[in-house]
């Protein structure tokens, strides 16, 4: 009976153990903002092969944050634009607590006229030509060797860099969330300063020193009369010692 009854209640574990859903390290993905320009979305994990930089404003979806380089996704579910994966340094990112709507920049780019499709961001190894009113899917920007921006782009399952001059202007939309504002440096509480710039400690010492002085002032001022001294031309007149 004992050995029923435990058999009942280890089966019993089992199943409500598999019943209840293990919880999450984290309960949302983690998404790193890009609050600076040129901020670069890297090949490799070391950071040496740089694919584009990343939008102004907006975010890139966390794999795996690691001190120097993390792991990132761009179009992670369900996009027009393809997904794609890479590595951008930690520190060049801004990070909280929030989980954005639309993260990631969504444009799509149209060809002005016929013009080429690049392997690199130079511009110089061709991967194939591209009609003019063709669509492309953005993902960022970089530049050419003259310092003209190229776009690096999806293409019918391709990926490579078109130039701007080829493209049919387009209006860049930051997201919508408001950027982090840089905090103000507190002042000191032991040392406030007033508008004129001085201390109170300062301001202590010159209203001392004011007392004194007008103690002094007053001091001399009740102090007796000396006796006059008068020359021989008049009574007004008064030695050049003496006080009136």
């Amino acid at each position: 009976m004992k050995r029923s009854l435990c058999a009942a209640l280890a089966c019993a574990f089992i199943f409500i153990s598999a019943a209840v859903p293990t919880q999450k390290a984290s309960a949302y993905a983690v998404y790193g903002r890009v609050i600076e320009y040129d901020v670069g979305f890297y090949k490799d994990p070391q950071c040496t092969s740089l694919l584009f930089y990343l939008p102004y404003s907006y975010y890139v979806e966390i794999a795996e944050k690691g001190e120097t380089i993390s792991r990132a996704e761009l179009f992670s579910g369900s996009y027009e634009t393809p997904a794609i994966d890479g590595y951008v340094y930690t520190s060049e990112l801004y990070f909280d607590d929030e989980t954005p709507e639309n993260p990631f920049c969504e444009i799509a780019l149209r060809t002005a006229v016929s013009c080429g499709f690049y392997a690199d961001c130079k511009a110089q190894n061709l991967i194939r030509h591209i009609f003019e009113n063709r669509t492309l899917k953005y993902y960022g920007y970089s530049y050419d060797e003259e310092g003209n921006y190229v776009y690096f782009a999806d293409y019918n399952g391709e990926l490579g860099y078109v130039k701007e001059e080829s493209l049919v202007p387009f209006t860049f939309t930051p997201h919508p969330n408001p950027l982090p504002q840089p905090e103000e440096p507190e002042t000191p509480a032991d040392e406030p300063k007033d508008e004129g710039g001085l201390s109170t400690g300062l301001k202590v010492a010159i209203v001392v020193a004011i007392v004194l002085a007008a103690a002094v002032i007053i001091a001399f001022s009740v102090r007796p009369a000396r006796k006059r001294y008068y020359f021989e031309e008049g009574e007004d007149d008064l030695h050049e010692n003496e006080f009136r």
